[in-house]
């Protein structure tokens, strides 16, 4: 029975990823939301599953230790795998009041109204029960906002504050439910010694994450370091992190209750730590498939959890019409908290001048966005059910306020919670893309509008190129190529006219415009080079992060439309207070030899920038070739001032760097024979075996001299 039972189990987790798999290709080819989607297929999966044939396909049940152990940790870590900490800081004042003031006013404003309103359809829920479900429903999605995001276009500023936000209500809001749900358990009995307690409680939940997460970071990058170039591993330890900082998390929490961590909290803080500081210690060719390893995990996870969620629903024995007036109050009620919440913060801000300003439209698709999702079932599903030991006390609670319905707190509030997610799925996510488009939050600015025109004029005259190279080998016919080569002339010249169009609008000084373009271009050039300099093992880890920080700073004064530092070692104060740390760190355990490496480093990249600057500046852009000849300019003293250094550092140390650059000459030599390897293979002259054994070779030898972190 059992073989039969785990037979059943897997054949429902394979056809539901099959149907989930099968789903996400039906909505691209739609263009429709791919979890509004997955509730439409709900809707034939629920009747389906009633025929005995096919019943095995609700077999494999969501629970909450699933849903807590194994799902949650891969969503958080995902969802804060790809977050700035230097954008956290730049926007530290708006996404904290947005975060706080959403939670603090959506309590006064959701509990006390859904108590007081409530009554009116023939509802009488204890306030304690409100307040849970309070905390419940503040949690936010910030997965989803990146999908829609993503596709739109959104500023990177408005797409940071929606995740930040996110992801603070989501910590807040899981240490308050444990907090409230203590004092359920607790028989509801609440004295100042309980809000002392909560207070200590929650406190100490967001204190000791702190603690903990640094902990399971050095432990994880000092493993990652005795680890370097085993990649399979290296996939599964990353993969393993999420779960045992979580898991680790609840143990230390139940075993040490005077010791209370955030399990959300300690595995975001995690993620962000991993993704900021620790993924350079991953071998570089790990590190480029990392994010694609992680996107496709979340997926998995995020399917799965959808579907069964809506099976549970359909197994609930509620009569949903009888929900229908409540329902109602908790959706008028929480979307009036959600933009109050949100318009009386960013107003402050902007009438203080706090923070950069906040645009009105941005406001208004703040007010509208809080989509519900996992985090909030998740929540819910922790309330103790029947086979849980604390159920006992779910039920001297229902005794003591005089529960008379025959449904549980739980499932009252699961209701709630899922036809929350209902709406938010069904109104304010297709909603969402419209709004944004009629406010215009997806538009480009001029810089990205020049940027996008700049890129379509090289890739369509690198095509070109192709085609003519294409005709001439005779890969193509006089009718395949005429018809392309017309196709791409349009284009180009559509691209054209629109840079001119752009030009020729009186905002600003198209000047400045097209310099912050091709600086921004240099940059992205240095960084490409930095890194494939990493990745190669031409620098080490400690000077590849403190010349990648320099360059992204850069990035993001010209992002702030500030100008370009005018020398590779200007001394401006131009960093957050933690960088200035770091860096100040970095300064004191600098030796000549660390010297030596950045300069030759910079010499490298400052070159490869000026060489692509040239070619560019062959192309027509339609605009004057002399802001080219500026950058250009610029970068040739910046490579001057690298060679100087370097030069002058190498005369005093000749011994020390010469057995250096035979290493690094050794490396440049390794680089080449692996690209003639490759091309070896693509050419089919050499077998996948021999392509293996080459490689494995090259690679042993190019870290070898890596040191074990």
């Amino acid at each position: 029975m059992e073989a039969v039972s785990f037979l059943s189990q897997t054949l429902s987790i394979l056809t539901l990823l099959i149907i989930c798999s099968f789903t996400y290709l039906a909505s691209k080819k739609i263009n429709f939301p791919y979890t509004v989607l997955l509730v439409l297929v709900w809707l034939l999966l629920v009747p389906i599953s009633q025929i005995s044939f096919f019943s095995f396909i609700d077999d494999f049940k969501l629970t909450p230790d699933l849903l807590f152990f194994v799902f949650l940790p891969v969503l958080l870590f995902e969802a804060a795998y790809n977050i700035n900490y230097r954008q956290l800081i730049l926007n530290w004042k708006a996404i904290t009041w947005l975060a706080v003031f959403w939670l603090l006013i959506s309590a006064f404003i959701i509990a006390l109204w859904l108590f007081f309103l409530f009554p009116f359809v023939w509802f009488e829920i204890p306030f304690l029960v409100c307040l849970l479900f309070w905390v419940l429903i503040s949690s936010t999605d910030p997965v989803a906002v990146l999908a829609i995001f993503k596709s739109l276009w959104a500023p990177r500023r408005l797409t940071i504050l929606f995740e930040w936000e996110s992801l603070f209500n989501d910590w807040t809001a899981v240490a308050m439910f444990l907090v409230i749900l203590w004092v359920i358990l607790d028989w509801g009995i609440v004295t100042w010694t309980t809000y002392l307690t909560w207070t200590l409680n929650f406190l100490s939940m967001v204190i000791w994450w702190i603690i903990f997460g640094s902990i399971t970071w050095i432990l994880f990058s000092k493993t990652i370091g005795y680890i370097k170039n085993n990649e399979e591993v290296e996939i599964v330890l990353t993969m393993l992190l999420a779960h045992i900082t979580f898991i680790f998390a609840e143990l230390i929490t139940h075993h040490f209750p005077f010791l209370p961590i955030s399990w959300v909290i300690a595995t975001v803080i995690a993620s962000i730590i991993i993704w900021n500081y620790g993924r350079y210690k991953i071998t570089p060719r790990v590190e480029a498939h990392m994010h694609k390893f992680w996107e496709f995990f979340a997926f998995i996870s995020n399917s799965i959890v959808f579907i069964l969620m809506w099976l549970i629903l359909s197994s609930i024995k509620i009569n949903f019409l009888d929900f229908l007036f409540p329902l109602l109050i908790v959706i008028f009620v929480v979307m009036i908290a959600r933009m109050i919440s949100v318009i009386i913060p960013i107003r402050i801000i902007n009438l203080l001048k706090l923070e950069e300003h906040i645009p009105k439209n941005w406001i208004t698709l703040l007010s509208w966005w809080s989509l519900r999702w996992a985090l909030a079932l998740m929540m819910v599903l922790l309330i103790p059910d029947v086979w849980d030991p604390d159920f006992a006390k779910i039920l001297a609670f229902q005794e003591m306020v005089w529960w008379s319905y025959d449904f549980s707190i739980r499932d009252f509030l699961l209701v709630l919670t899922i036809w929350s997610i209902m709406f938010t799925l069904f109104v304010k996510a297709p909603t969402t893309p419209i709004i944004m488009r009629k406010l215009k939050i997806d538009k480009l600015h001029r810089l990205e509008e020049f940027e996008y025109e700049e890129w379509r004029i090289l890739s369509n005259l690198k095509i070109i190129q192709k085609l003519n190279l294409s005709f001439k080998k005779a890969y193509l016919t006089q009718v395949e190529y005429d018809e392309l080569l017309i196709k791409y002339s349009e284009k180009l010249n559509d691209a054209v006219k629109k840079m001119k169009k752009i030009l020729e609008e009186k905002w600003d000084d198209p000047k400045i415009l097209i310099r912050r373009a091709l600086s921004l271009h240099a940059l992205w050039i240095e960084k490409q080079y930095l890194k494939e300099l990493f990745f190669y093992n031409e620098i080490d880890e400690k000077n590849f992060k403190y010349i990648l920080r320099k360059i992204e700073k850069q990035i993001e004064r010209l992002e702030l439309s500030h100008e370009q530092l005018r020398s590779i070692s200007n001394k401006k104060n131009d960093y957050d207070f933690f960088s200035k740390i770091v860096v100040n760190i970095y300064i004191k355990t600098s030796t000549n030899l660390d010297s030596y490496i950045r300069n030759r480093t910079r010499l490298i990249i400052t070159r490869k920038v000026i060489k692509e600057l040239k070619i560019l500046s062959e192309i027509d852009f339609w605009f004057d070739k002399h802001l080219f000849d500026e950058i250009i300019e610029l970068y040739a003293i910046f490579n001057k001032q690298a060679d100087e250094k370097r030069i002058k550092i190498f005369s005093n140390h000749k011994a020390t760097i010469n057995a250096i650059e035979s290493k690094l000459v050794n490396k440049s030599l390794l680089k080449l024979e692996e690209k003639t390897i490759k091309d070896l293979y693509h050419k089919e002259i050499i077998t996948p075996k021999l392509y293996i054994r080459f490689m494995d070779e090259i690679e042993k030898e190019m870290y070898s001299d890596v040191k074990k972190m």
